[in-house]
């Protein structure tokens, strides 16, 4: 089955004009040996005509025998008072005296001959052809007009492809339009210059972004409003749980700490969904700065080389190559730590994280590779997503890596996660954003 549009559109224009230029073919033709057999009968019928006057008695009474061209026409006069022919190119041929005047087709010593008699007293003028010749003839008339065509039909349908791939490329500049459209660039498409037959579709796109929009500003509203009203009373709770904490028993000690971490987790999951709420907000250009890479990346090292350092995991850049975005620092610098924390937590003690930022083409690229498990390829996909977990056995919200994508598809830039192919076990992800000019 053909899914491509333009190829089956293509395909039924190519087959209209194969079939006009087979039914063109057959009716020139036709039309071309019929034009040539009424060509044939009028040269006979000229020759008959130019034979009735003095012209004919000049013609030789004993040609000499077999020095006639096959292809040749052959004339043979009578007289009436005469029994054999008074005049023949080819006295052999035994050409019937009593024809009809006009034309007819009658087999002579076994060939078929087309005969035009023309009787005018005291003569009878007939001047005959062979049928196989007049065939061979009208044939290659007939042929010949056939190549016009086939050429002509390639080359129609070379230019209805030309012509349908010039009248896609709007069709494709919209899909690449459609495409970009994300969480972070909900734009309607223009609709200046488009073919009327593409507004209603067109129309409707820009309907269901305008319905998605509206839709996810009232989820970001929703988690921001509800991220702040839960900070406040989760910040008292934690007030709370550190004036109790000298009065807590030595025995009860081990479960007022475990209240206390649940505290800290809640507080944690709270600020990465304001973290997610800013990340989500339209971008404010006026804030929008050059941003050093190389000072983010060392600056977000610096933020977690503690935690690093506590638990033996060697942290450092391989490759720090100097390049600016245009970006406002603070998201820059959430989404490298959120990658960095990240490969701490799931890397094991002793383990080692390593940073490098290079330049390819428009893009600087920032890698954080860890020495961690890893993640299942099946489970890869879903990384991204709000609140998965690839190892539930490890403290965490599931939100860091969605920050993340929030924050590069903010500014037009990429995202992945994949597995180390280097013989280690690891994770490599990558960040990339465009060079500022």
């Amino acid at each position: 089955m053909i899914r491509s549009l333009r190829t089956q559109l293509v395909l039924a224009l190519c087959a209209v004009v194969s079939v006009v230029g087979i039914v063109q073919g057959i009716s020139s033709y036709q039309l071309s040996k019929a034009g040539m057999n009424a060509l044939l009968d009028l040269r006979l019928e000229q020759v008959a005509s130019r034979l009735r006057g003095p012209l004919g008695d000049a013609l030789p009474s004993i040609p000499a025998r077999g020095s006639q061209p096959a292809r040749d026409i052959v004339i043979t006069i009578w007289r009436d008072d005469l029994e054999t022919p008074y005049r023949s190119t080819e006295p052999s041929l035994p050409l019937p005296r009593e024809a009809a005047p006009g034309f007819s087709s009658t087999m002579v010593n076994g060939e078929q001959w087309r005969i035009y008699t023309l009787r005018e007293a005291p003569k009878v003028i007939q001047v005959a052809q062979r049928s196989s010749v007049r065939h061979e003839l009208s044939e290659e008339a007939a042929v010949n007009t056939l190549w016009p065509i086939l050429v002509l039909v390639p080359l129609v349908c070379a230019a209805v492809l030309l012509v349908v791939r010039f009248s896609f490329r709007q069709l494709n500049r919209l899909g690449s339009e459609v495409q970009a459209v994300d969480a972070a660039h909900l734009q309607a498409l223009p609709t200046a210059g488009v073919p009327i037959e593409l507004r209603p579709f067109i129309d409707s796109i820009n309907r269901m972004i305008e319905r998605l929009a509206r839709s996810i500003e009232t989820e970001r509203k929703f988690i921001s409003d509800a991220a702040h009203e839960l900070r406040t009373p989760l910040t008292a709770l934690q007030l709370q749980a550190d004036n109790l904490q000298r009065d807590i028993v030595a025995g009860n000690q081990e479960r007022f700490q475990e209240l206390r971490r649940g505290i800290a987790r809640s507080g944690s999951m709270i600020a990465q969904l304001l973290r997610l709420a800013r990340a989500d907000a339209s971008l404010q250009r006026e804030a929008v700065t050059q941003v050093d890479v190389s000072e983010v990346v060392v600056a977000a090292v610096a933020e977690v080389l503690p935690i690093a350092m506590k638990r033996d995991i060697d942290i450092g850049a391989e490759e720090m190559a100097s390049a600016k975005v245009r970006a406002i620092e603070a998201d820059l610098g959430i989404a490298v730590r959120n990658l960095v924390s990240n490969a701490i937590r799931y890397t094991p003690d002793g383990g080692k994280v390593d940073l490098r930022t290079e330049v390819r083409g428009n893009m600087v690229w920032i890698e954080v590779i860890d020495t961690g498990p890893g993640i299942a390829e099946e489970l890869l996909p879903r990384v991204f997503d709000r609140f998965f977990r690839a190892n539930t056995e490890i403290e965490g919200s599931g939100l860091g890596l969605s920050i993340v994508k929030a924050i590069v598809a903010k500014y037009g830039g990429s995202a992945s996660l994949r597995n180390r192919d280097d013989g280690k076990t690891g994770i490599v992800a990558s960040i990339g954003f465009r060079l500022s000019d």
